[in-house]
């Protein structure tokens, strides 16, 4: 759930981090406005042509089983690649009388105006039983420039370097909307924050998902946050070579996330240790578990890159994991062959790329990028067949009241920083 991946910041939202998409605050008002529009947008209402809603549960089904999908021609739009045995969906996504729409369209273009998407997913068959995917989403979000998007983390960080009450003061007033509507689920439960000698500051922060707050108005999604958040728990590490940890965020239980992090003015430092300049490439370490119907399944010990893009045109962050983990899957599934589950991590490996970059034609693009490869096989099915449930379960009324709530919340971040104004 996009939820997930929201939460820390949502909740903590303060001053200083909008104001920091633009040198001036008409500008950072400006930028800020483009970047919340287009995501309010996206939660809009949203509906799908019968292709694409066709299509996107077939993939979701077979995502793992390429095979089922390679010749069902209702599931793409097109062909691409010199021979031309790549499939493409490609789907067109825009707010059209205040509902998000997605068609499934061949030659859609890159949006043109704040809030457009377009998505391309291709399926390449490599050989026998062996597929790659590769997804590419852009979402227009108006002119900020990419860099701005590192201004705005160094000044979040930078605004965790005070006390806990001064803290909770400055997103209660500052973002007083944006809280009253992330608070119908999240609660900052508490923050830590260590001053350290060398003019550094240790901070701990925990978000708590609580969704007993939901089920009077989003009855499905807190049934959802039930059943499937709060009955997994994860961690992800950043280090470096020397083994130093630099950012640590993990969860016990799906619905209590702990942030911790140590920052100087906004850069981010070795959680323990002298200070010194955060590299650029890092080693990303994930664990995560989550019960699907009766299973406990997961992963532990996935290790890859963590890159931090920086270029006149693009900052981002690249993760690429070449590396298999260790696996948990229930008894039965570990008796079948097990080879499959090392293809995705070979070669190139598995990819996630995110960030900003600057358009051909000029707008900002907030990007997405996903690449894997899959060999089929009975285990690769019995995950697919996982997956496929969580998304079944997901999709229809519980993605409508989070797309709903999603919509109210980044309506607040607008309204609330069109009240903003430079100072303490």
């Amino acid at each position: 759930m996009a939820l997930l991946v929201l939460a820390p910041v949502s909740v903590s939202a303060c001053k200083a981090a909008p104001l920091a998409y633009g040198t001036d605050a008409a500008t950072a008002k400006s930028n800020g406005d483009g970047v919340f529009a287009a995501l309010e947008h996206r939660y809009t209402r949203v509906v799908r042509d019968a292709k694409f809603t066709a299509a996107r549960m077939r993939i979701a089904r077979y995502a793992f089983t390429p095979s089922k999908l390679e010749h069902d021609s209702a599931s793409w739009t097109g062909r691409s690649g010199s021979s031309g045995v790549t499939r493409e969906l490609v789907i067109d996504g825009s707010l059209v009388n205040n509902q998000y729409t997605f068609v499934a369209r061949n030659n859609a273009a890159l949006p043109t105006q704040v809030g457009g998407s377009r998505h391309i997913m291709r399926l390449s068959p490599l050989r026998e039983d062996e597929y790659q995917w590769a997804t590419d989403v852009d979402h227009h979000v108006g002119i900020m420039p990419p860099a701005r998007a590192g201004a705005v983390f160094t000044a979040w960080f930078a605004s965790a370097e005070r006390l806990p009450s001064t803290i909770r003061a400055d997103y209660r007033t500052s973002f007083s909307r944006t809280m009253q509507s992330v608070g119908r689920l999240f609660v900052l439960d508490s923050v830590s924050t260590k001053p350290q000698s060398d003019g550094s500051t240790l901070v701990a922060m925990r978000v708590f998902m609580d969704a007993n707050r939901l089920r009077a108005t989003n009855p499905s999604m807190a049934k959802y946050v039930d059943k499937y958040v709060a009955s997994s728990h994860y961690r992800l590490r950043l280090t470096d070579d020397s083994g130093a940890e630099w950012f640590d965020v993990h969860a016990e239980h799906g619905d209590r996330v702990t942030l911790t992090f140590r920052s100087r003015n906004g850069v981010l430092q070795p959680l323990a240790g002298l200070a010194r300049p955060m590299p650029d490439t890092l080693r990303i370490t994930v664990n995560a578990m989550a019960k699907i119907m009766v299973f406990n399944v997961g992963v532990t010990d996935m290790r890859g890159i963590f890159v931090q893009v920086r270029s006149p045109t693009e900052r981002g962050w690249l993760m690429r994991f070449q590396q298999e983990p260790e696996w948990h899957l229930p008894l039965a599934a570990r008796q079948l062959l097990r080879s499959p589950l090392r293809r995705p991590f070979e070669g190139s490996g598995v990819l996630f790329r995110i960030g900003f970059r600057n358009a051909p034609n000029g707008p900002t693009m907030l990007y997405r990028k996903f690449d894997l490869a899959v060999r089929e096989s009975a285990i690769m099915r019995f995950i697919g067949s996982l997956g496929f449930t969580a998304m079944s379960d997901y999709s229809g009324g519980v993605e409508a009241e989070e797309n709903r709530f999603l919509q109210e919340m980044f309506a607040s971040m607008r309204a609330d920083l069109r009240g903003l104004t430079p100072g303490p």
